[in-house]
């Protein structure tokens, strides 16, 4: 992922995107394939989106 981070250097919005779009292909695919063992939908965030330029752990605001 560093790649895509430096691909996407000059457009730090397009990249949290581009993040959430693939967190919500993963999460319509796993759920349709297996609803009932995938993961939930903050470890969905947490591997997917949460390394993004903008976007914080859901845990660090605890």
């Amino acid at each position: 992922m560093v790649e895509t981070k430096a691909e996407y250097e000059a457009a730090l919005p397009a990249l949290s995107i581009y993040l959430s779009g693939l967190m919500y292909e993963a999460m319509r695919d796993l759920f349709q394939l297996n609803p009932h063992d995938g993961p939930s939908p903050r470890d969905m965030f947490e591997r997917l989106v949460a390394w993004g330029p903008f976007r914080r752990s859901i845990l660090e605001d605890r």
